[in-house]
């Protein structure tokens, strides 16, 4: 892989592997070109996610469908009820029923059979459904081997094993294919046996049972208010350092409040005697003004001097 696949988001890996899971999940299958192209997908998808081993149900399920079309199966009520009204998958038919002997399986050219058309004669052959069945049983084993670690693998790959079993039965199954599908369901059985061997049944926490504290109340006979009884002296002198560091603390921000206000009372004081000067000052200039004003109406400004001619 050229991008990190274990990375948490990647700004390539996040939406190629979100669109390869939407192309699963979302594009029916309508042809065995749909088929090649959905096993491609799921061979893509297990080469990412076996480095990061995160959990891809779309790419199980649609395994799993095509195990149900070989082997004729309808899904029951209850799997469409979980799993399958999340996928747009129409019923498959027999585009994957063996219906002839196949001696030999040859490996697929995913890239020559994309090219091809959907109407192509050799999507209906037997050996393009057995290379399929074969390629998607190999990417089924990758994914058992991938997600073998999990705590729900019986619950994923149980289903899928009864599939194997029940497409190994089949009479025009090529050997070489039966195997595939006998040790496939063999391994997952294997794990799954682990896995339920593991499992304990959920049990309530063991705790012996805690006696309730009892404390009995301590009286002094000659009490005297105010006084500090505990025995540690050093708890009771540290006690004592601190009530008396509070009490200067109060003292201290009483003096400073007081202070503050006398403070406050002189400067209101100095700004009342400049306020009262200020006025006097303008009254006396007012008044001068007035005076004048009123010699000026009166004639009486400019009595005593000589007349120029």
């Amino acid at each position: 892989m050229i991008f990190p696949c274990s990375d948490f988001r990647h700004a390539v890996m996040t939406p190629a592997i979100l669109l390869m899971s939407e192309y699963l999940m979302r594009c029916p299958i309508l042809s065995g070109r749909d088929i090649a192209i959905g096993s491609f997908l799921c061979s893509l998808v297990l080469s990412v996610f076996r480095q990061s081993e995160k959990f891809c149900p779309e790419a199980i399920v649609f395994i799993r469908t095509l195990l149900m079309a070989a082997t004729g199966r309808k899904p029951a009520s209850s799997e469409e009820s979980q799993i399958y009204h999340l996928m747009e998958l129409k019923p498959l038919g027999n585009l994957l029923c063996i219906h002839n002997h196949v001696n030999e399986i040859s490996p697929l050219n995913f890239f020559l059979l994309m090219d091809m058309p959907d109407d192509s004669s050799f999507f209906s052959t037997d050996n393009f459904r057995a290379s399929v069945l074969a390629t998607m049983i190999d990417t089924l084993r990758g994914f058992v081997d991938s997600y073998n670690k999990f705590s729900s693998f019986p619950e994923i790959f149980l289903p899928i094993s009864s599939l194997l079993l029940e497409l190994a039965q089949q009479d025009n199954l090529p050997g070489a294919l039966r195997d595939k599908s006998k040790d496939v369901a063999q391994l997952i059985n294997k794990k799954a046996v682990e896995h339920h061997t593991l499992r304990q049944p959920l049990q309530m926490r063991r705790q012996k049972p805690v006696p309730l504290k009892l404390l009995n109340p301590k009286f002094e006979e000659n009490y005297v208010k105010g006084r500090d009884y505990d025995p540690d002296r050093e708890r009771a002198e540290r006690r004592k350092l601190r009530k008396l560091l509070k009490q200067e603390a109060k003292g201290a921000a009483r003096e400073l409040r007081k202070d503050n206000h006398f403070i406050l009372e002189v400067k209101e004081k100095e700004r009342a005697l400049r306020e009262e000067e200020r006025v006097e000052k303008y009254g006396k200039a007012r008044a001068f003004l007035q005076e004048q004003e009123h010699a000026f109406k009166s004639g009486q400004l400019g009595k005593g001097r000589k007349r120029r001619r």
